[in-house]
């Protein structure tokens, strides 16, 4: 969030933060089968067997964060991708734009 945005309503990014950490938690301790049938509404024009088998795939992969930290390294990673997607034309310090405080306060919680 921006910096004007936590300073408005810090209340409400904590709100955010806290039900994103906990979806985290709920896809990092469910079976693919299970995160399959709460995302298939979703996705009516896709089988449940080939949602199943991405999400399977992801969970392999690690895809999916299990916290809602954005570390240097995962920074990192982030703007390699978008720099080979041709979307990042200078890459900032994790120092300078990233705040993790609330994502820190939400997971000692």
């Amino acid at each position: 969030a921006k910096e004007s945005f936590l300073k408005k309503d810090k209340a409400a990014a904590e709100k955010f933060t806290r039900a994103l950490y906990k979806a985290q938690q709920w896809v990092d301790t469910h079976s693919p089968e299970e995160i399959a049938d709460a995302v298939s509404p979703l996705f009516k024009d896709t089988s449940k067997d080939i949602t199943v088998k991405v999400i399977e795939r992801y969970k392999k992969q690690h895809s999916y964060a299990t916290n809602p930290l954005l570390d240097a390294e995962e920074w990192k990673q982030l703007q390699t991708i978008m720099k080979d997607a041709g979307e990042l034309q200078k890459e900032v310090p994790h120092e300078a734009l990233v705040n993790t405080k609330i994502a820190e306060s939400v997971i000692k919680k």
